[in-house]
Order: structure tokens, then C-alpha cells, then sequence
């Protein structure tokens, strides 16, 4: 098999992370770049550990499963992300007031 094939499903991940950073809400808490390399980190990572344990680039599970994970990263990150980073900002701005007080 050919390793750089695992290129294809990370860049099919790409593109389903950056879909899902323009449609989702919560954007402005989210990096350009983050949603994209997640996901196509995810669809890597799942590809790799499918064709270590034999499945084939034909196999259509191989393909189903990478790409999955990418949306299910693609989805995980703006929802769990932007309570996160509110939550921090506030905390940050009260240590910042504090402060100047």
C-alpha cells in the first residue's frame, strides 16, 4: 500500500473542517486553521491505524471510518470550544481588573 495515499483522506478532512467552521456558530472562538487541521488529523490518524491492522485503500470502511472522524472532530470543536474560551476571557479580565483596582 501506498503511504502517501493517507494524504487524500486528510485532505477530504481539511475540507470538511473548514465547511464546518463557516457553517457552525461560534466561528470567532474558533482559529482559521484549527477545525481544518483537526479534522485532518483525525481522518489521518484513523486511516493510519486502519491500514496498519490490514484494510486496504479499496476498502470502503477505511474510507466511511477517516472521514467520520474528520466530522465528528469537524463538529466536537466549535460546540466544546467557545464555553471554553468565554469562560477563560472572563476569569482574565477579572485577574486584569483586580489589578488596575
Amino acid at each position: 500500500m501506498l503511504p502517501i495515499l493517507v494524504l487524500v483522506p486528510m485532505v477530504m478532512g481539511a475540507a470538511i473542517g473548514l465547511l464546518a467552521r463557516y457553517l457552525l456558530p461560534g466561528r470567532q472562538w474558533v482559529g482559521l486553521f484549527l477545525n481544518p487541521f483537526a479534522a485532518a488529523a483525525a481522518a489521518g490518524v484513523v486511516w493510519t491505524i486502519g491500514a496498519l491492522m490490514g484494510a486496504m485503500p479499496d476498502n470502503g470502511w477505511l474510507w466511511f471510518g477517516s472521514l467520520v472522524a474528520a466530522l465528528v472532530v469537524a463538529l466536537i470543536i466549535p460546540r466544546a470550544l467557545p464555553g471554553r474560551r468565554e469562560r477563560d476571557d472572563a476569569r482574565y479580565l477579572a485577574e486584569l481588573q483586580a489589578k488596575k483596582a
